[in-house]
């Protein structure tokens, strides 16, 4: 089986008229989230204005469009592909969108993309490695709505009454939280133009903050895609319908959709969730709802709290000097009663089975002596 870049090289080249938008389609677009297209994509405010790849191309400097570390190598060459054949290189975007506000733990990426022949897709961003943008996808365990999850009914909304006829959404990681989320929460006239919603690998939602009534109305058009071996789309899991991908990787690193298997111009399904991971999955979700919305927020204040007092912003920067960092942590919790440090030097760790890298993989085995 292949994967993304090999169903570029053999449907690339075919429209959409030629071969339908797909469920691979989606993951494309939601990876191109992550790209920093600010200076170069016209922003939601300017009405009627888009520009395509080629445009983008020829204006952007790589090294801020690429920004994102952790997908970096691949999301080039992913750009690169799009770029060469008639599917995507007449793509044009609009609507960018990028927010990163520390003050109210906020990271926060949209973009609106307009397929030749297909349906336009707004596209949410994922956790973009920032230390605040994390912090934020932790704060779905205790607090009720966060603000990017309101931030994506707002964006919704403005790009929906931009839009004509329906569309689609698509995210990935907290990026398909968002996408489920602003779908469900938007305005009744919006929110009956939504054709579909892709969550990629994104995380659920605390049993109450997603009413019913809400949810309801989009239950029928929404998709969410989990790798075989799913931490984050399984985290707050509260759903009854996803479909379940093969991957390359093995563990938590399933969650890198550059992992995912694809043949025959679709994603590679598989039976369920391994077993083990489910367990796992259902341990996490038992001791977080186990604890009370209090000794939640504690929690993830203290781990965070730790992080920021090592100077790092990023994850990569962090890892960049872990040895150091990590001796800051390990006094930081040396401070803290026995329990709480157990649960930290646990919370800490599964942040680094999600970061991934041969770093995180040293980073790991450090926290487990």
């Amino acid at each position: 089986m292949g994967n993304v870049f090999d169903y570029m090289k053999e449907y690339g080249d075919r429209t959409f008229e030629e071969f339908p938008f797909c469920e691979v389609d989606a993951l494309i677009l939601a990876q191109m989230s992550y790209l920093g297209f600010d200076g170069v994509v016209p922003a939601l405010s300017e009405k009627g204005e888009t520009v395509s790849l080629t445009e983008i191309d020829e204006a952007m400097d790589p090294d801020r469009v690429f920004y994102f570390k952790t997908y970096e190598r691949q999301n080039r060459e992913l750009w690169k592909l799009l770029l060469l054949g008639r599917r995507f290189c007449n793509m044009r975007c609009s609507g960018y969108q990028s927010l990163l506000d520390v003050s109210k733990e906020m990271q926060f990426g949209a973009i609106t993309f307009f397929p030749e022949g297909a349906k336009p897709v707004v596209a949410f961003r994922g956790t973009d490695g920032t230390i605040v943008g994390w912090k934020e996808d932790f704060n779905m365990a205790f607090k009720h709505h966060v603000p990017a999850q309101q931030q994506s009914v707002a964006y919704l909304n403005c790009a929906g009454a931009l839009l004509d006829g329906d569309f689609l959404v698509c995210g990935h990681s907290k990026g398909g939280n968002l996408a489920i989320y602003g779908s469900a929460m938007a305005e009744p006239e919006i929110k009956a133009r939504i054709a579909e919603v892709y969550s990629l690998d994104g995380p659920g939602f605390l049993p109450e903050m997603l009413p019913e009534k809400d949810y309801a109305g989009i239950r029928g058009r929404v998709r969410r895609i989990l790798p075989v071996s799913s931490l984050v789309g399984m985290m707050l899991q509260n759903y009854e319908d996803y479909e379940v991908v093969k991957s390359t990787a093995f563990g938590v690193q399933q969650h890198d959709c550059y992992t995912w298997q694809v043949g025959d111009g679709a994603l590679v399904k598989a039976r369920e969730i391994e077993a083990k991971r489910r367990r796992m999955d259902e341990v996490l979700n038992q001791w977080i709802f186990a604890l009370s919305e209090d000794e939640r927020e504690l929690m993830v204040d203290s781990l965070f709290e730790m992080l920021e007092g090592t100077g790092a912003t990023t994850l990569t920067e962090f890892a960049a000097d872990w040895k150091e960092n990590m001796k800051s942590c390990m006094k930081y919790m040396r401070s803290l009663d026995p329990d709480m440090r157990k649960k930290l030097r646990g919370f800490l760790k599964m942040l680094f089975e999600i970061y991934g890298s041969v770093t995180g993989e040293a980073i790991r085995q450090e926290l487990s002596r």
